[in-house]
């Protein structure tokens, strides 16, 4: 580790910046793994503009349709792949603390920088039982945990800032992911834990919102951020343009590339997020038209329906960032 459990907090706050971009999972027409495409989604992620470190094992890599041995093997190409080009967070995501403890050793003996532990999503849960399960996986391993605050239903517990505020106590929890959806929530958890702790939202208009309510708590990276990988390419930069201005401080400048991002965003990703999930099979798909490899999600989930794509389709083409051979075809 490049850090020790007391100094996780203060390493994550020095060491990540700018966008933590998710990774999806390609697969082959017979539902197996396809790893020389991951392999080349790491490339195509890491020469993206803005782009600094890789969040895997997200709900974009369909991590809860694979097999503990899967996940791990994923796991293991990704940090192969970065060849420490960037820093890694690994999703240790599972109903049983005994199997993220499983997933966190792993991630650490493989090479990643930090963990991504949320909640458990299912099953009874009360807020004791929460805090108690991460506290028995934290007294067992020495990576650094990120967790997860989010009203998204699909997870099915919100981590209040109350609770939060409790488990930034436990020395190697040293950030947050946190999507509630509302300048109120936002404004509440930094209030309460944004001194003690890394609070980032991988939303542009939340970390604008935060430079300048908060300027000397929000941190200086978006967390686990899916936008780059199709709200931009190179030729329009506008997550490179939105952080090259953050770090400027140039609020104004920021603002201009944000609307950029919302023009797109707003109608292939945001509007789903108010549903209170992820449209994970439609933003798959539309990876494979920006150049990743993608291939069909696994069941439970399905392909998006053709007015889905066609929209999307529609969208990118509009605003000019569908590979020139795709634009020409449509």
């Amino acid at each position: 580790m490049k850090y020790t459990r007391s100094e996780a907090k203060s390493w994550v706050k020095k060491s990540l910046r700018g966008y933590i971009g998710v990774t999806t999972t390609p697969m082959m027409k017979n539902g197996e793994i396809d790893e020389a495409g991951l392999r080349h989604n790491v490339d195509f992620l890491l020469d993206l503009p803005g782009v600094k470190g890789l969040y895997m094992n997200s709900i974009y890599q369909e991590f809860w349709t694979m097999t503990l041995d899967e996940r791990k093997r994923v796991a293991d190409i990704v940090i192969e792949a970065v060849d420490g080009r960037a820093p890694v967070i690994v999703g240790a995501n599972h109903t049983s603390a005994r199997d993220v403890v499983d997933l966190c050793r792993h991630a650490q003996a493989a090479g990643a920088d930090l963990a991504m532990v949320w909640p458990p999503y299912y099953g009874v849960r009360t807020e004791e039982g929460v805090h108690a399960y991460y506290e028995y996986v934290a007294e067992r391993v020495e990576i650094g945990m990120c967790i997860y605050s989010t009203v998204l239903t699909e997870l099915g517990h919100f981590l209040t800032p109350e609770a939060v505020e409790k488990l930034s106590k436990i020395d190697n929890i040293c950030a947050v992911k946190e999507v509630s959806l509302s300048l109120s929530g936002y404004s509440q958890i930094m209030e309460r834990c944004g001194h003690l702790l890394s609070i980032s939202s991988p939303l542009e208009e939340y970390h604008l919102f935060g430079m300048a309510a908060y300027p000397d708590r929000v941190p200086n990276f978006l967390l686990g951020s899916s936008r780059p990988i199709y709200m931009q390419d190179k030729d329009k930069p506008y997550c490179k343009q939105f952080w090259d201005a953050v770090e400027r401080k140039d609020i104004a400048a920021a603002s201009v590339a944000m609307r950029q991002i919302l023009a797109v965003s707003n109608a292939l990703h945001s509007r789903y997020l108010a549903k209170g999930t992820h449209n994970v099979a439609l933003t798959k798909h539309i990876t494979g038209l920006m150049g990743m490899a993608a291939g069909p999600v696994r069941p439970p989930m399905s392909a998006p329906p053709q007015e889905q794509i066609d929209e999307a389709v529609a969208v990118l083409t509009e605003a000019g960032l569908l590979p020139k051979k795709l634009r020409m075809a449509s």
